[in-house]
């Protein structure tokens, strides 16, 4: 019988056991991509317990038709199965680098004036964690415009303990001057900042506020 032109090795040994976890770690591959490819990236969400769990979470649809998810989808860390989450359910989740929390908004509206406040009552919303410090946090509420699918978002700040956010822009028309002068009243510093126009974004506001207001609450 003629001898093969392929000798045999003890190596092919070692080669018949890595050929399937080759296989395995491309496989796990191709379903991180695949999960990916359909809007989900690495995150987390907190349960209403306080519990941290790690997994895949999609919040919104692709670009350039954005749609913010009123449920988010999760799945959870070596599970192929997800989960819907609203904001009621959870009380926060990060993906992508975003921080969100959940929060029971009360929108107030009379006469093109508007007024945000937490009411236990309310429904709960998904709000992005910009900055937290002290007693201040500061928050986007994003949002879609209905006639053409862009995604865009206004600032909110919060003190702590008061019943009370207060919206930092009105779009184009830049800061909501009067508003920020009435909600951070007992810092004069601010105040004055504020009323001379030395502040222009929402950014520059926070930072003075941190620096300056050090006595407020």
């Amino acid at each position: 019988m003629a001898k093969s032109l392929i000798p045999y090795r003890k190596t092919d040994i070692m080669g018949k056991h890595l050929r399937p976890m080759c296989l395995l770690l491309l496989f796990w591959s191709l379903s991180n991509l695949h999960a990916q490819k359909k809007g989900f990236e690495p995150g987390y969400i907190i349960t209403l317990e306080g519990d941290t769990l790690l997994g895949q979470v999609k919040d919104r649809s692709p670009e350039p038709y954005v749609e913010l998810y009123p449920r988010i989808r999760f799945r959870p860390e070596g599970r192929s199965s997800k989960k819907k989450y609203r904001p009621k359910d959870i009380l926060g989740y990060g993906v992508g680098g975003r921080e969100y929390v959940s929060v029971p908004l009360w929108e107030e509206s009379a006469f093109f004036k508007f007024r945000y406040y937490l009411d236990p009552n309310a429904d709960k919303v998904f709000l992005m964690v910009v900055k937290r410090e002290g007693a201040l946090s500061y928050y986007r509420r994003e949002f879609v415009y209905d006639d053409n699918n862009y995604l865009d978002f206004y600032p909110l700040f919060h003190r702590e303990g008061d019943r009370e956010m207060v919206r930092v822009t009105q779009g184009v028309l830049g800061l909501k001057r009067k508003r920020l002068m009435e909600y951070f009243s007992d810092c004069n510093e601010l105040v004055r900042a504020l009323y001379n126009k030395e502040l222009k974004n929402a950014d520059e506001v926070f930072n003075y506020y941190l620096v300056n207001c050090p006595e407020t609450r």
